[in-house]
């Protein structure tokens, strides 16, 4: 178990980050079924969280992915796919009360589509940016009210993207974690503690934490003190897997649509 009182130290050596706050997929599999079957450490658990616990994850094993609003992005279908590949029922939790902020790049991007075309000739994609609503009317507004520019909500609109990409089939599960997040504390560095605590027997959570200028500050003040939190409270670090490959978790292209979110959108426009 690495040291992480000295968070500074920590955010400035990758190697002892990861060994921080990662588990490897295969590693964490085989750490959650034995944890489960610990019915000490499910009874500390569930008292701490005051029984806290959405059921789908007391019932089945899965792979968690936390947005604000779930969208079929490369992102989530790298996500979808290591679920499937391990076996894993993939589970969607959202915040649909948090508040619209243009300045936000993952939130932003709900509203400003970027839809990955063809390979240019310098082996780069082709990017076409499509905006759906309007950013200065929405700004400070909660996801849950924030309207497209065919009047139609966002958190609508993207949950049908899953259709449109061909996704329905893999991705049922779904839950707005805005009630839960309440009762937590609201701020991240409230619930945070309370929301990685289900990841220490209860399931996967598939996240990258970057170490970035634009990250590092939420990293450093909520994700790292939310693991030792945790670990303080229980003996055991939460079960944190790596989504995407860290040399390249800062690059756009994780927000990126396929081309049948254009046809859709160009279709829909008639």
């Amino acid at each position: 178990m690495a040291n992480t009182s000295d968070y500074g130290h920590v955010m400035s050596d990758r190697k002892l980050f990861n060994q921080a706050v990662y588990t490897s997929l295969p590693k964490a599999l085989k750490i959650l079924d034995e944890r489960r079957k610990d019915p000490e450490l499910m009874a500390k658990v569930e008292k701490l969280l005051n029984g806290n616990i959405p059921k789908i994850l007391k019932e089945q094993k899965c792979g968690v992915q936390f947005r604000q609003i779930a969208t079929p992005n490369n992102d989530t279908k790298h996500f979808l796919k290591l679920t499937k590949d391990f076996g894993l029922t993939p589970f969607f939790m959202e915040y649909h009360d948090d508040k619209f902020s243009s300045n936000n790049s993952f939130k932003r991007s709900l509203g400003q589509l970027h839809i990955q075309g063809p390979l240019n000739k310098k082996g780069e994609y082709r990017i076409e940016k499509i905006t759906i609503m309007d950013f200065n009317k929405h700004n400070g507004k909660k996801l849950s009210d924030v309207i497209t520019n065919k009047s139609e909500k966002l958190v609508d609109f993207h949950k049908k993207l899953f259709e449109v990409c061909g996704l329905q089939g893999q991705a049922g599960n779904f839950c707005d974690m805005s009630e839960w997040v309440k009762s937590h504390g609201v701020k991240p560095h409230e619930y945070y503690p309370n929301f990685f605590l289900l990841f220490t027997c209860f399931g996967i959570l598939f996240e990258n934490y970057s170490l970035g200028k634009n990250e590092n500050e939420f990293t450093k003040e909520v994700v790292l003190p939310a693991v030792d939190k945790v670990i303080e409270l229980t003996g055991v670090k939460p079960l944190i897997v790596p989504v995407e490959p860290m040399d390249i978790e800062d690059e756009d292209y994780w927000i990126y649509y396929d081309e049948r979110v254009k046809s859709f959108l160009k279709n829909n426009s008639k």
